[in-house]
């Protein structure tokens, strides 16, 4: 695989790693179940709900187009390689919660952003 096309796999990856994720949530957060999931009536009333959710539906087809990008991109490169660097996805879901969701991130958790990304240059740079 060329770079250029490994580059552009990687990248459709982490876009619907992101948005997927973002989706589920939206999906997950729209049945408020009291924080008791401990009741069966209630865990079956919120599963229902996740399976008939549009954002939740979605949110499993972007994660399943991640999943079959991520094995054809596992296929043409060393896992050594690409498994630490899919360490920023942790990132970019990170960043789409910021701008979609309008989630608070914390000033040490934008610290640990930092690391992941010094991480990234160090594996690609080998």
């Amino acid at each position: 695989m060329q770079s250029f096309e490994a580059l552009t796999l990687f990248s459709l990856i982490l876009f619907f790693n992101a948005f997927g994720s973002v989706m589920l949530k939206k999906g997950a957060s729209i049945q408020k179940t009291g924080g008791n999931l401990s009741k069966i009536k209630q865990l079956i009333t919120f599963a229902g709900h996740m399976i008939s959710s549009r954002n939740v539906i979605a949110g499993l087809l972007m994660q399943i187009f991640a999943f079959i990008g991520w094995l054809a991109f596992i296929s043409h490169v060393a896992l050594s390689f690409a498994f630490p660097l899919s360490s920023i996805s942790n990132v970019t879901i990170l960043l789409a919660s910021k701008f979609l969701l309008h989630e608070h991130i914390s000033p040490r958790r934008w610290s640990g952003v930092l690391f992941i990304l010094g991480g990234i240059i160090l594996i690609t740079s080998t």
